[in-house]
């Protein structure tokens, strides 16, 4: 979805093409798409608020600092049923895990959970009273979830406390995804 709109800049035409959502099914479709937009008669500047951290327009261009882009929240996480949660969750690597989760605010995610996922990344959750491999809040747990931030990150903050050497290894891998975490909209 976009629209053009027309200027003038000391009365020559410099249209803005405003890009609202790129969505494209192959590398293919994305690469014409933007080809396209990049292309639009009389347009000096092409903008768009909403793209990912991984966004493969950085590889098309011959600058990319010529982008301009920067970055500002728009996406937050918060779990509110911890087993239901990672249990619905793909999986990059099988897991073995007892995660210790603290929640002020919802007091039934509070606990220890068992995380297990095979190698084709299905998953199940369950309470457990297992020894804790890894501990943390809810709030660390909502941003590794998505798999954008990495467990191990949020480790060296201190903010995920490994109690079993290689727990962090463990599920910074099985928390790894292909494509960062978007949104093409704010909601």
């Amino acid at each position: 979805m976009w629209r053009q709109r027309h200027r003038r800049h000391n009365r020559i035409a410099a249209d803005e093409v405003q890009v609202t959502e790129l969505v494209a099914e192959t590398a293919e479709g994305y690469i014409a798409l933007w080809r396209y937009l990049l292309s639009i008669d009389r347009t000096r500047t092409v903008v768009t608020e909403f793209s990912a951290i991984d966004e493969p327009l950085w590889w098309l261009v011959n600058e990319p600092r010529a982008l301009n882009a920067a970055t500002a929240d728009a996406l937050w996480v918060r779990l509110v049923n911890v087993p239901e949660a990672l249990a619905a969750r793909q999986y990059s690597a099988e897991v073995d895990l007892v995660l210790e989760v603290t929640d002020n605010l919802v007091p039934q995610n509070a606990g220890r959970w068992r995380l297990t996922a095979n190698r084709d990344g299905a998953a199940q959750c369950s309470a457990t009273a297992e020894a804790p491999d890894l501990t943390c809040d809810v709030a660390d747990l909502g941003a590794a979830y998505l798999g954008g931030t990495p467990i191990s990150t949020l480790a060296g903050a201190g903010r995920i406390r490994e109690l079993r050497p290689g727990a962090i290894r463990s599920a910074a891998r099985a928390f790894t995804w292909a494509f960062a975490p978007s949104t093409i909209d704010v909601f």
